[in-house]
């Protein structure tokens, strides 16, 4: 029977159109990039009543073919498209575009630009009728003026039926919370609260000073990461937030880092020792310059850690123009130094909360030096992991991550749940612990026979990258539910409870 009505479906797609001439107008906009990349965005104006085939192979159907005719030493480095709708067609079920829909694709070209050509083929067709077409575009070495409005038109429609609505205050104030949250991460409360604890001791007059010259420090070295963040990924545009936790070398730096700082608080050496008295980023016997320091090492102990709010902002900045990165940083800055600043100007409720200085401080830094020992166990974990050991301690069936994969589910009216995850994030591997790989996921995934899909950013990985892109995210954790019925999506907190996999996966 199946046999019969793909025979059938063959003559349908293979029959032209008699009483409608169908109409596809195909648009190309061009851009250069600051690098030299050429971005290439093709719209296709769809006459009203027809549709054609997503850019991919289905069960049957003519897919959108675009072939590019390359110069040399180039090549396509990216592409994106719209997300397709569902058609219904004689009973046969595939993935199409109506009305209008859009294909970008960025090229590197080592050489000079050049005339090129793109021949493109497609199948068009009604609710009873097909008809298939073919063109050729010549697209020349020049922007097109309207780019950057028809990019945005296009980004709309890649990013599927889900939006954030961000605009840039909105980013910047969610910012500013993650800045204020990123305090209470496991890999900053330990450093930040020995260095209050240190604060304490200071003269009044010194505070202010100390509040200013540490909040610069901060902010002057956010400012400095979306510079670089921004010139990375101009080189690599798949780059994202965490990119520096995806190498060996600076995972083996930070625990290095980590252990210094542990020694310290446990005070099994001090900065009296030789050795350590040369790095003078610890210390300085100048209290603006050692503020100052102290602002910097604590982003650098940040970067491991991603706060909630702070993914969706930065995500939203690295999507945006470049001027868009340094308001969201600077925010994200400030909020990061604003709990140390205020606590260094006004110790008065630090002071009602704590007994006065004595020999308590010192058992207190002792404490405080349990999670920072934990951290080096947990960088030398993740060391192990960057250089290939991987250990599953799930027992669920986790499937690596691939568009492919969510595409053919999502044709199946199959529920999807994407993880997007790293060895890095500490964040991610609580989820993991609490939720993830709880009964209760164990439970809903079989019920409702979701596919559970992997996406790792532990080493660097474009296909994740990409996904990331496409949900206007810049970095882990990121937890996406489809359920199936449609092409629509959400995505759940960051922060995740059984309860709150029940709530979302009902």
């Amino acid at each position: 029977m199946r046999k019969i009505k793909l025979i059938a479906a063959s003559i349908i797609f293979c029959a032209l159109a008699i009483t409608a001439k169908a109409q596809v107008v195909v648009k190309a906009w061009n851009n250069y990039t600051d690098q030299g990349w050429r971005e290439i965005l093709l719209e296709f104006d769809i006459q009203s009543g027809w549709h054609i085939f997503a850019p991919y192979e289905q069960e049957f159907g003519q897919p959108l073919i675009i072939d590019w005719h390359l110069p040399d030493n180039a090549e396509i480095l990216e592409t994106s498209y719209s997300r397709p709708k569902r058609f219904d067609m004689s009973g046969f079920i595939y993935d199409g575009y109506e009305n209008k829909a859009f294909y970008k694709t960025t090229i590197k070209n080592d050489g000079i630009w050049q005339n090129m050509n793109i021949d493109l083929s497609w199948q068009v067709c009604t609710d009873d009728e097909c008809l298939p077409q073919k063109t050729n575009l010549l697209i020349l070495p020049q922007k097109s003026p309207e780019f950057a409005k028809k990019i945005k038109e296009a980004e709309n429609s890649f990013a599927g039926t889900q939006s954030d609505n961000l605009n840039l205050w909105k980013a910047v104030i969610m910012a500013f919370l993650a800045g204020l949250i990123l305090n209470l991460m496991p890999c900053v409360l330990p450093v930040l609260g020995i260095k209050i604890l240190s604060c304490l001791k200071a003269e009044p007059k010194h505070r202010i000073n100390e509040a200013f010259f540490y909040t610069l420090g901060v902010v002057l070295s956010m400012l400095g990461l979306a510079a670089l963040l921004r010139w990375l990924r101009v080189m690599n545009p798949h780059l994202g937030w965490g990119f520096q936790m995806q190498s060996p070398w600076f995972i083996g730096g930070m625990l290095i880092l980590f252990i210094i700082l542990t020694l310290l608080a446990f005070e099994i050496v001090n900065l009296r020792a030789g050795w350590l008295n040369k790095l003078s980023v610890l210390r300085f016997k100048n209290c603006q310059t050692d503020a100052f320091a102290s602002g910097l090492l604590a982003v650098l102990i940040a970067s491991p850690c991603t706060a909630p709010f702070m993914g969706a902002a930065i995500g939203y900045a690295i999507a945006a123009p470049g001027y868009v990165y340094f308001p969201v940083f600077f925010s994200l800055g400030i909020g990061y130094a604003l709990p140390f600043a205020l606590l260094t100007i006004f110790p008065k409720f630090m002071q009602k909360v704590l007994p006065h200085p004595g020999k308590w401080m010192r058992t207190l830094k002792m404490i405080l030096g349990i999670p920072l020992l934990f951290t080096c166990f947990w960088l030398g974990w993740l060391l192990f992991s960057q250089l290939g050991i991987k250990i599953n301690y799930s027992h669920m069936d986790w499937q690596e991550y691939s568009e492919d994969k969510v595409e053919q589910a999502l044709t199946n009216k199959q529920p999807v749940f994407i993880d997007f995850t790293a060895d890095w994030c500490i964040t991610c591997l609580v989820n993991k612990k609490t939720s993830l790989y709880s009964q209760t996921m164990n439970n809903l995934s079989q019920n409702k026979n979701i596919l559970l899909l992997k996406a790792d950013m532990t080493t660097a990985n474009p296909m994740v990258a990409k996904g990331l892109k496409k949900y206007h995210r810049a970095g882990v954790p990121l937890y996406v539910y489809y359920d199936g019925k449609s092409d629509d999506f959400v995505l759940l907190p960051p922060i995740l409870t059984p309860q709150i996999l029940q709530e979302y996966i009902k």
